[in-house]
């Protein structure tokens, strides 16, 4: 595959010079310079697009690298062989597991009796959306009170899935980060309004072509979501670590945060900090980076010596991409190249992205970080009454936590996702919600 840079946009912007253009060619943008190319839409897959320029020459570019135009136009192009069906761009890929039957799936745990309609939602929600393993755990008042495991820890279906492993969070990982931050600064270690590119000394490995604007960016603008980045106009880049890989000629297998950083500080911000909240993945990544700057220690250690010693977590880890990486304790995750086609090493490095949805646990550990910590990662304070939901999902995940004013807190995380889309973990809340209302005072 060719490498995705600068000078295929080059390359193709020389075909501009030859006379004859395809009536159906249109005009391309490099998101970053704003260079542009004629060419047809040939195809697109999760990563790239693949243009024909005027010469007959096919030029492949990472999405990221295009205008958010650019994008919304690959997004209406239907797929091969389909009738104006959307071409997905995702790293979902896999095949259907068997069909769940309910009253074969596996349950494992601590049950409380007033909760078994708790359970059957979950089963019900198990078997139509063709969800394989999923693990919940409920707690009040710092108590806990349910902790299930329902489906299989392994590929093949035979090994019944047991409470205490751990599963990729996804963006659930972003309250735990925080909360890292949050010890930092009561140690005096760190301000809010420190700069992140003073802090990390990102001096050496700036280019000449830095956006200037990366030097006002606080630790508050990170936390916030107002760093500069928005993944609508120029793509989400924490996803594209084929391309990140190739621009910075890192072996895949090898890609880790700081080669997202030093590939962001090549590209200009969005917006100018603090001027907007655009949600980003790439913001939580750098916090991770701070915490380890500061602290002098990697990200998951800093992170077993406070937060999870605070709340007593003791399943908390950076999830790892490939099956034969992953310490033990972790389980599966429902997709390919996973299940059922052994591909290693995966596109998307999950190591890259640790600090905004790479953290793995078990449910029941995150119920004893919610019993601790506010919904956003803030310490609870004795007597307090905290409320609120975070979602998570990533290809192989979908993850809800919640903070009910009742005093309820809970955790369900599930090793499967659809395809392209991040709507599961809303209707899982609203099953499990449904099931808690009628008893949740006999709790």
């Amino acid at each position: 595959m060719k490498t995705p840079s600068a000078t295929l946009f080059a390359t193709a912007f020389l075909a501009l010079m030859l006379p004859c253009l395809s009536a159906t060619a249109r005009t391309w943008t490099e998101a970053a310079t704003g260079r542009k190319i004629e060419a047809d839409y040939v195809s697109a897959n999760e990563r790239e697009v693949v243009l024909r320029t005027p010469a007959r020459r096919q030029v492949t570019i990472v999405l990221d690298r295009l205008s958010a135009e650019d994008l919304e136009f690959i997004k209406s192009q239907p797929a091969p062989g389909a009738s104006g069906r959307k071409t997905t761009v995702s790293e979902d890929r896999f095949k259907e597991i068997p069909p769940l039957k309910k009253d074969k799936i596996p349950v494992n745990g601590k049950s409380k009796a007033a909760l078994a309609a708790v359970d059957d939602a979950i089963l019900d929600y198990m078997v139509e959306k063709g969800i394989p393993a999923l693990s919940f755990a409920l707690s009040k008042n710092g108590m806990l009170l349910h902790n299930r495991a329902f489906g299989w820890s392994d590929a093949e279906l035979k090994t019944p899935l047991t409470p205490g492993r751990s599963m990729r969070l996804a963006s659930i990982t972003k309250p735990v980060n925080r909360a890292a931050i949050e010890a930092l600064i009561s140690e005096g270690k760190l301000k809010l309004d420190d700069r992140v590119y003073d802090v990390l000394e990102l001096e050496s490995l700036a280019k000449s072509r830095l956006d200037p604007r990366w030097k006002e960016v606080t630790i508050q603008h990170l936390l916030d979501h107002k760093g500069g980045w928005d993944r609508d106009k120029s793509g989400d880049f924490t996803y594209n670590s084929k391309g990140v890989s190739e621009e910075l000629r890192v072996p895949l297998k090898k890609l880790e945060p700081m080669h997202l950083v030093k590939y962001a500080l090549a590209r200009p911000l969005d917006f100018d900090p603090g001027a907007r909240e655009v949600y980003s993945n790439f913001g939580y990544i750098l916090l991770a980076r701070v915490v380890e700057k500061k602290s002098g220690k990697t990200f998951a250690d800093f992170l077993g010596d406070t937060v999870g010693k605070t709340a007593g977590m003791t399943t908390l880890m950076v999830s790892r991409s490939d099956p034969a990486d992953r310490l033990p304790g972790e389980i599966w995750y429902c997709l390919h190249p996973e299940y059922p086609v052994k591909e290693q090493p995966w596109s998307l490095r999950v190591e890259s992205k640790d600090g905004s949805g790479a953290l793995a646990c078990s449910a029941d550990d995150y119920c004893r970080f919610l019993e601790h910590y506010s919904i956003v990662g803030r310490p609870r304070r004795p007597g307090g009454r905290y409320s609120g939901t975070f979602f998570g999902s990533t290809p192989g995940a979908t993850s809800v936590c919640s903070q009910r004013p009742d005093g309820i807190c809970y955790c369900a995380i599930a090793n499967r996702r659809p395809v392209g889309k991040a709507d599961w973990n809303k209707e899982l809340k609203e099953v499990i919600d449904a099931a808690i209302e009628g008893v949740a005072d006999k709790l």
